[in-house]
């Protein structure tokens, strides 16, 4: 049997133009593995541009798969929504299902939603995927599996349980990553091993998915694990020995600090058998001095952290992040007396998020100093706290985004307002302007700040003054030239 996976991995905006990811997907990669493993023949359709109807169905007849895959996050899904519907228009016995993160979060909107999608495949794919195939081979129907949505043959829906998670990370096998063309992906993709250490994440941010995700898990205490640190070591070899162009390692998990005994055994050994610099996330509470001497010994070169709002109301009650100011500008100064470069990510346009809110995240970011500041725009995954809150207070439209760097797809109350746009698409050139203003001395950078401060929130001065002098103020630190971007 054969399967073609399709990824669309790319963004397209409003004016027709587009920008491509084009990263290599882990997941998809080991369920390649597991499928060749099981004598299953495994092809890419990996869209890093937009694809017109007919290369698409003719690229999927020169495949010729049994089963056409597509794993999709919320943002991606229109597209594939629309390649399967290209698909069963030109090969209507075709096979399609939908995976991903999507499946999980709605998976309604794939099964009934999408009439030429077949089957919503929710959970981990590791041992469905190849249970599918396996069925299809052998003749039998995959609605018999968990993890499996589908409509039977009198059209009925049939929502099968998610199957417990896969607690044995080790049992799997590494990452097929032969399976992308190298020439498709991004420049830093060629140069960079993209691992993961473990699955899973503690935190409950309401705008994440990770919080329904494990919910739908029987064995929901199990949802963070760990691969073993010889496990984890034997994979980044493999990758040195692939790959001459090798020069630096991402990890993409987002917490490989919470199990300190692992943690410190892994910088150990990751420091006297791989030796490659390597970057990483990391979560400000999961940080102490201690931990960033280990990484820095180890090798890390940069750390992305999420700030999202330095607002502590919006980022405790509403976001459920809970650090504070403090303790986020403390983290972030450790990494840099520590050589360790930072990033920061940050959101605008969220529910309740009001100019001085949006002033309070460009401040941190300003005692803080990361090296590069990544700032989106806040999109309401389906059936997360965040969206529950969105379609509570009627800020919900029909309208769709496959970017979190393109406009609010949300209604919010001021939010063209002049002070909250500039301040919205400003983020990153204002943080500038007010990193100088607090270097300023003692009384000097009090009254600094107030300054710009009133540009925005000053009910005392003329909106149209005070527009006019925050344009200027916008374009002169314009004319400094572009703030510098560390890749990670």
């Amino acid at each position: 049997m054969k399967i073609t996976f399709v990824y669309p991995d790319f963004f397209q905006y409003s004016d027709g133009s587009f920008f491509p990811e084009a990263r290599m997907h882990l997941g998809i990669c080991m369920m390649s593995a597991q499928l060749k493993a099981a004598g299953h023949e495994v092809s890419l359709i990996h869209c890093v541009r937009p694809w017109e109807r007919e290369e698409f169905v003719s690229r999927v007849k020169e495949d010729s798969p049994d089963l056409l895959a597509f794993s999709a996050t919320t943002m991606m899904y229109q597209k594939c929504k629309m390649y399967s519907e290209w698909t069963k228009e030109s090969f209507p016995d075709l096979i399609t299902l939908t995976g991903g993160v999507h499946a999980m979060l709605d998976p309604e909107d794939i099964v009934p939603g999408t009439p030429s999608m077949d089957y919503a495949v929710r959970g981990e794919g590791d041992h469905a995927i190849v249970e599918i195939m396996n069925t299809l081979r052998d003749g039998g129907d995959p609605l018999s599996l968990d993890n499996v949505w589908g409509r039977n043959t009198k059209g009925e829906v049939i929502r099968n349980k998610v199957r417990p998670l896969l607690e044995d990370l080790d049992a799997l096998p590494f990452a097929d990553r032969d399976l992308f063309d190298d020439a498709l992906l991004c420049e830093d993709q060629k140069e960079r091993g993209t691992v993961m250490a473990c699955r899973g994440c503690p935190y409950n941010c309401t705008y994440c998915s990770n919080h329904i995700q494990r919910q739908q898990y029987e064995n929901k205490k199990k949802y963070v694990r760990f691969r073993s640190v010889d496990n984890v070591i034997k994979e980044l070899k493999s990758l040195k020995d692939r790959s001459s162009s090798l020069s630096f390692i991402r990890f993409d998990d987002d917490i490989l600090t919470w199990d300190p005994e692992w943690f410190t055994d892994f910088c150990k050994r990751y420091k006297a058998e791989i030796g490659l610099p390597f970057v990483c996330n990391a979560f400000v509470n999961l940080l102490d001095e201690e931990t960033i001497v280990m990484f820095a010994e180890a090798g890390c070169e940069l750390m992305a952290m999420g700030i999202e709002s330095g607002n502590p109301w919006l980022r405790g009650k509403i976001l459920h992040r809970h650090m504070t100011n403090d303790d986020i500008v403390r983290v972030y100064q450790m990494c840099h007396d520590h050589g360790i470069k930072t990033v920061s990510t940050n959101m605008v346009a969220m529910p309740h998020e009001t100019v001085d809110m949006i002033l309070d995240t460009i401040k941190v970011n300003a005692r803080a100093e990361p090296d590069t500041m990544q700032v989106s725009v806040f999109y309401p995954f389906p059936n997360t706290h965040m969206y529950d809150i969105c379609k509570e207070e009627g800020y919900l439209t029909e309208d769709h985004r496959d970017s979190i760097f393109c406009d609010s797809i949300l209604q919010l109350p001021g939010f063209n307002q002049p002070e909250m746009k500039a301040a919205r698409e400003n983020v990153h050139i204002l943080t500038s302007v007010y990193n100088r203003a607090f270097k300023m001395p003692g009384p000097l950078s009090e009254m600094a700040v107030k300054s710009l401060d009133s540009l925005f929130l000053s009910d005392h001065m003329p909106r149209k003054m005070r527009m006019r002098i925050l344009d200027h103020l916008l374009q002169r630190e314009k004319n400094r030239g572009p703030l510098e971007f560390v890749k990670y």
